[in-house]
């Protein structure tokens, strides 16, 4: 009768346990796939974060400065949503996108959620490709307006390997052209792509667990910008100061047979210099932006959270002190309007918010008023950050506008109330061409939206630089799913309908 009741037993309870150690490894084992990393997977997509700081020895509590997330309520599983927004009130954990019955799985968006732009000019008001040809596919694009020829631009992306497992080099590549739009609404290059001619720097500084980047050569997540005179290049490459730091560099001098009339005038940032930073410097510095004053002096903008870093920048590429302490009112507004992330999200690399894009100067009246003059009280400087979170290894990004005061102490001035959704995008998809889920059709992540990461915007109209007005069209491009271009063309003001004023707080 033992025996029987044994047998019996094992017969139960048995199987339970088979199920629960498959659970354990399942789970164990994702933890540690996440967590194992190719050495050139941080540069060459957007989702891995650099470490903090060179001592790694520290790790965020939930008790320090980045505020606390929302608890999930009760809602319908069956119905998931898009991400809540960042309120005063608590909101719901983010979930997944909604497929809408009957529209072939478009996206349910709530405008109460999310502002959604437009295009100016494709006939289905959605983005449009940014194309360097099959040769030369490209990711995180740039665009500015050609220099002498009105029905052009000059684009600019991260060389794309086809092939990494059987065509990998440890060599990071930056391609433009000059481009023009089809007939199908598509940017594409009329002349052919090249590699511009950025040299390599070395550093002794990836050390330890981050050697492998010793190997990671060339330019990194190039930003193409104009300033107030001029182009420039920004990109990330081996530091004298940490591992890896950001460099720039007048992009005239990358595309001579571009801009040959201005050669004889080029001095500052010539050659490819350094960028350096109050400190403490991290081992891995990535996302700075330049911005300029109202006197058209430069300064360098390191971070945005957890706290702005911003100093005045010599043509050595050597900055001041940090001048952010001096902005006295943005802790409280930044505190009411950022996105609410945690310290253990951003530890677990679930969540964080970080800068994406170069800054633009812009007036918040029309250039088509005769009576809209550009003062210190109408004229901001904005810059793009996003929101950043992991849905089963899979990475989203919201993009908010930040603009601040074009004079010391270059205040906040207003933050998005809710991110930018860009019309057009859809749910992961096998035709999204993902690197990490184009193997097979089951491994796409279902019922989530695909990943558009913003790079850069820049006046759409030939003559603009760095300032314009809320009736200018500019360009945001982006990457998806870091192996396609793609940009949308908007009105200024179309960015800015849903700001939080720093006075109001």
């Amino acid at each position: 009768m033992l025996i029987r009741g044994l047998s019996r037993l094992i017969v139960i309870v048995g199987p339970l346990l088979i199920l629960g150690y498959i659970v354990f490894v399942y789970v164990d084992g994702h933890s540690k796939l996440e967590q194992t990393v190719d050495w050139h997977r941080g540069f060459k997509s957007h989702n891995e974060n650099a470490p903090s700081s060179m001592n790694n020895d520290h790790k965020p509590t939930q008790d320090e400065s980045l505020p606390a997330i929302h608890d999930a309520d009760n809602r319908d599983n069956d119905a998931p949503t898009l991400p809540s927004l960042p309120t005063q009130e608590p909101l719901p954990s983010p979930a997944s996108p909604k497929p809408e019955s009957g529209t072939n799985g478009a996206i349910h968006l709530d405008p109460k959620l999310y502002r959604e732009v437009f295009s100016l000019t494709t006939a289905d008001k959605k983005y449009f490709k940014v194309d360097f040809g099959i040769d030369f596919p490209g990711m995180n694009p740039n665009i500015i307006p050609h220099p002498r020829e009105d029905d052009k631009w000059i684009i600019v992306a991260s060389k794309v390997e086809t092939d990494r497992a059987k065509d990998f080099k440890p060599l990071f590549e930056e391609i433009a052209c000059s481009a023009a739009f089809q007939k199908d609404g598509t940017l594409a290059c009329v002349t052919a792509p090249s590699i511009l001619p950025v040299q390599p720097t070395q550093s002794d500084n990836c050390k330890d667990d981050i050697a492998h980047y010793n190997l990671s050569i060339g330019p990194h997540d190039m930003r193409i910008l104009y300033g107030p005179d001029a182009p420039f290049a920004i990109f990330g490459s081996q530091s004298h100061y940490a591992c890896f730091g950001l460099w720039a560099q007048d992009f005239r001098t990358l595309v001579p047979e571009a801009f040959a009339l201005d050669a004889p005038n080029i001095e500052f940032l010539k050659e490819g210099t350094e960028i350096q930073r109050p400190p403490p410097w991290g081992p891995i510095e990535k996302n700075w932006f330049f911005f300029w004053d109202a006197q058209g002096q430069v300064y360098a903008h390191h971070d945005t959270v957890p706290k702005r870093v911003f100093a005045q920048m010599a043509p050595d590429g050597s900055v001041g002190p940090d001048l952010a302490p001096l902005a006295g009112t943005d802790e409280k507004c930044m505190g009411k309007y950022m996105p609410k992330v945690t310290a253990s999200a951003v530890e677990a690399h679930e969540e964080s918010l970080h800068q994406a894009t170069n800054s633009l100067a812009i007036t918040l009246c029309k250039r088509s008023d005769p009576l809209c003059t550009p003062t210190d009280e109408n004229t901001f400087i904005m810059q793009i950050f996003q929101h950043k979170r992991v849905y089963n290894f899979h990475p989203v990004y919201e993009p908010y506008v930040m603009l601040f005061q074009r004079t010391a102490p270059f205040a906040v001035h207003a933050i998005s109330t809710k991110p930018i959704w860009i019309h057009g995008r859809g749910l992961m998809a096998e035709d999204a061409d993902a690197t990490k889920w184009r193997s097979d059709e089951e491994d796409l992540i279902k019922m989530h939206s695909e990943m558009f990461y913003v790079t850069s915007m820049s006046w759409k109209k030939h003559g603009l630089r760095y300032h314009g007005h809320i009736d200018d069209p500019l360009f945001l491009a982006f990457g998806i799913e870091d192996v396609r271009s793609a940009a949308i063309d908007v009105l200024a003001g179309d960015l800015l309908l849903d700001l939080g004023l720093c006075k109001d707080v």
